[in-house]
């Protein structure tokens, strides 16, 4: 069994949880067997900095493989969107990929990258393997997604044009006089949204990485929609202190969608808790930062994972129907008990190891700030490395990849 994953970034151009997540998906399929059958995996991604062409990952069955690309950047930083999502894009990649499919005999694709999608299912075409795609957010649905951040159980094209736009035009957007330029480009996004939706639907599969965000594809009209949880870190992490901090963290973009107005509301009302926060500050966010809350910015990932050895709980309180945050999962391996929004896959983050709230009721996060520091942690902390254990079982969700290669093959 050959699988070859595809997205647009990969090591050492790791820019957000998806290559992350795919690294962790490779190389642990790459340790694993079906059977009898022997598994060999690839990922493709395009060359971005000036490396060899492949490398093999020591002790394990990867081989990290790139096709040449004339943009180049450094690790960290992302290239405009524009670059990717464009047919002449898809066919340099899909010829790419057919080159790397009969020369490894590969059975498989499996696509981690939205932009690069189209160019896996051109492939396919011409060489009859099945393509899995997996989707994390809703780039596939909505180019803004405010439409499920209104909790609409769909983005209906009136709705973006006469909601979402200016909604966004109104929140998201320094000058308020490129509004007349804005418009038109928004437009034209959601008419080329259909055509990303149109070939995701051509995917053999479609993996969303929680039940919720299942939900909301098939009810888009997505078939072949199944939930199979992202794959969490490998190792547990002990978050036994000598004393508690009263200190809560928070990573991820600071923004109307993850609702951290309200969370910054909260913490005026808390003088005696400290936030630790992390991540890029949006232009939505109005609110001031109280006292006592610590502002890093943006910061690398080894810095984030540092955080939660500081901190006594993890917060995350998005609008938006958050589909299964990475950090979230991170903060389980440290076994921070949890404060969650309850939309999306937030809902799967907390069983008996903290709260679920109401993003947009601020006496709700404050209540659960006070509850869960009048409870037992540490308690509360097993209880999240045993949901970390059960729930997201490493062996459970990679068994659920091989039985899904084995039948598409």
């Amino acid at each position: 069994m050959k699988i070859l994953f595809l997205n647009e970034y990969a090591k050492p151009h790791i820019v957000s949880g998806a290559e992350r997540s795919m690294l962790a998906l490779s190389s642990a399929i790459g340790r694993s067997s079906f059977g009898r059958k022997k598994i060999k995996v690839y990922t493709l991604s395009p060359n971005l900095s000036p490396q060899p062409k492949g490398s093999v990952l020591k002790g394990r069955t990867l081989l990290d493989l790139k096709f040449p690309f004339p943009f180049k950047i450094n690790p960290g930083q992302t290239l405009s969107p524009i670059i990717f999502n464009n047919p002449i894009f898809w066919l340099y990649v899909a010829i790419q990929t057919i080159s790397i499919v009969k020369a490894h005999q590969v059975n498989l694709i499996h696509v981690h990258g939205k932009y690069i999608q189209p160019a896996a299912i051109i492939a396919s075409w011409l060489t009859k393997i099945p393509v899995v795609t997996t989707v994390r957010d809703f780039k596939f649905l909505c180019p803004l997604a405010l439409c499920y951040t209104h909790q609409q159980k769909k983005c209906s094209f009136s709705y973006f044009i006469n909601k979402e736009i200016p909604f966004y035009l109104n929140n998201y957007t320094k000058n308020k006089l490129l509004k007349p330029v804005f418009y038109p480009r928004l437009v034209l996004a959601k008419l080329w949204q259909y055509v990303l939706k149109w070939f995701l639907n051509q995917s053999n599969q479609v993996i969303a990485v929680s039940p919720q965000l299942a939900v909301i594809y098939q009810t888009a009209g997505i078939k072949n929609t199944i939930g199979i949880y992202n794959l969490p870190p490998l190792k547990q992490i002990s978050s036994k202190k000598s004393k508690l901090t009263n200190t809560i963290i928070s990573i991820g973009k600071l923004s109307y969608g993850k609702g951290t107005d309200s969370l910054l509301k909260a913490m005026q009302l808390l003088p005696k808790i400290k936030l630790i926060i992390a991540g890029d500050k949006n232009i939505s966010l109005k609110q001031d930062f109280p006292k006592n809350v610590d502002y890093l910015g943006k910061i690398s990932h080894d810095q984030a994972l540092s955080l939660f050895k500081k901190a006594d709980v993890f917060i995350i309180n998005s609008r938006w129907p958050e589909p299964l945050s990475r950090a979230g999962l991170e903060a389980l391996s440290f076994g921070l008990p949890i404060i969650a929004s309850n939309r999306g896959g937030n809902q799967k983050l907390v069983k008996n190891n903290g709260y679920l709230v109401n993003p947009d009721k601020t006496s709700d996060i404050v209540k659960a700030i006070k509850s869960i520091f009048n409870k037992d942690l540490q308690k509360l902390s097993k209880n999240s490395h045993l949901l970390l254990s059960t729930r997201f079982s490493r062996e459970k969700i990679i068994q659920q990849h091989l039985n899904l290669y084995n039948n598409l093959i």
